[in-house]
């Protein structure tokens, strides 16, 4: 069985938390990725906990970005952030990062650099019950399958956060790296890309086979996150969620599951 979560990227970064919660909720989601909003408007964990509860959601994971080269300020900033993961009760902290020059490939020393920034936070995200997952992504130090090959060589704590939609812009196959990264797979990423721009589930123009996607996984079982990041969209927030919402409960995924979570600090 197979636990979804939905993203709150499609908002704002400080929007209403409550509302925001309650349009999840109504379209039958029980989880929840906090994704672009900064910890000083999230507040107190107990803050957010409670406002999950109310609307019956709890916290999934946790989603922030490095930069190469790795700093230690940065690396404090994230540890802050796998603190706060840990304490709501998510099991899990995506990162994406950092920027890629477009004329050039990154040099082998950036890839190393995010190498040891990304393994220190999966470290420290493992001693606190967080697993720490990198997205690979257009445009970052990390797009294809062999800069993946690369940086897992370079670490042995950090997991990945496949975005099927960035495997399939970079022209490889989001089927067949599910299952060669089987092992070192975090939680999943699902959003389309059509017409220049990412686009709703099942929009797109790029041919991405959400029903294979989600039969591989769940033939395995995949015991991680499936979580639906809208990153950009023409709709609102809560039209966007609506086409995304029907589109896998139309296909008989149900969006309510969740995994068994560990218990909330």
């Amino acid at each position: 069985m197979l636990a979804f979560a939905y993203s709150t990227i499609n908002w704002d970064e400080t929007p209403d938390m409550d509302d925001m919660f309650a349009q999840i909720a109504k379209w039958g989601w029980r989880a929840v990725e906090i994704f672009a909003q900064p910890l000083n408007w999230l507040g107190p964990h107990t803050l957010l906990q409670d406002q999950l509860q109310r609307h019956g959601l709890v916290a999934a994971t946790l989603f922030g970005a490095v930069a190469v080269p790795g700093t230690p300020q940065q690396l404090t900033y994230q540890f802050r952030r796998i603190d706060y993961a840990a304490a709501v009760g998510a099991d899990t902290y995506g990162i994406v990062g950092g920027g890629r020059l477009r004329p050039r490939k990154p040099t082998i020393d950036e890839y190393r650099d995010l190498a040891r920034t990304l393994e220190t936070l999966a470290v420290y995200g493992a001693e606190r019950g967080v697993t720490v997952a990198y997205h690979p992504h257009v445009g970052t130090t990390i797009e294809t399958e062999s800069e993946i090959d690369t940086l897992l060589e370079q670490t042995s704590s950090l997991m990945l956060c496949l975005d099927v939609s960035h495997v399939g812009l970079v022209g490889e196959d989001p089927v067949k790296q599910l299952r060669k990264y089987r092992d070192r797979l975090g939680y999943v990423h699902l959003k389309d890309w059509g017409r220049g721009s990412f686009t709703e589930l099942g929009q797109g123009t790029i041919g991405l086979d959400f029903q294979a996607i989600l039969q591989e996984l769940d033939q395995w079982p995949f015991k991680g996150w499936i979580v639906v990041e809208q990153s950009r969209s023409e709709e609102s927030p809560e039209a966007s969620m609506a086409i995304n919402s029907r589109y896998l409960t139309d296909r008989g995924w149900s969006i309510g599951n969740i995994k068994e979570m560990r218990a909330i600090r």
